[in-house]
């Protein structure tokens, strides 16, 4: 999945992940990702890639996350 800079920055922020942790996982310096964020650096196709697969790694955690909770709230509620 190949997101554009807007999605990287509205996607990053949604899931809690600073620009530092997505940073480390693309390869690249925090700068460099906010100044892709910021539309003042170009974003490469592979940037991009790498992003899609992180972002969704990490939304893929928090909805496991989530349904475990709420099958504990099931539990508790009983």
């Amino acid at each position: 999945m190949k997101l554009n800079a807007h999605q990287i920055k509205q996607y990053r922020e949604a899931l809690g992940i600073t620009q530092g942790e997505l940073s480390r996982k693309l390869g690249i310096s925090s700068s460099t990702l906010g100044a892709i964020e910021r539309e003042e650096r170009r974003l490469s196709d592979a940037v991009a890639s790498k992003a899609g697969s992180a972002l969704l790694e990490a939304s893929r955690k928090v909805m496991a996350a989530t349904t475990e909770i709420q099958s504990l709230v099931d539990v508790l509620q009983k």
